[in-house]
């Protein structure tokens, strides 16, 4: 099985960054919930380099990121506040 070092020194393998992806994109999909789950083709997603897919996640994980910073204010006004 081959791996790779991420930029962030990572070590992943090409079905690990997949699984990744898949689950990210699900993980946007249940939030706006017009969007169908995705499967991801493993065979397809296998031709990629190991950095397209490494830029493929990151990029998902920066929408993700930006997704909870909007929302912070909201997230953190549900925290129990104990005296």
């Amino acid at each position: 099985m081959q791996t790779y070092l991420t930029k962030s020194g990572e070590l992943v393998t090409k079905q690990g960054l997949i699984d990744e992806i898949q689950a990210l994109l699900n993980n946007i999909a249940h939030r706006d919930s017009k969007l169908q789950q995705t499967y991801l083709n493993k065979d397809i997603m296998e031709v990629l380099e190991f950095s397209e897919l490494e830029s493929i996640r990151d990029n998902l994980l920066e929408k993700s990121s930006n997704h909870i910073e909007s929302n912070k204010d909201w997230l953190l006004g549900l925290v129990d506040k104990k005296p």
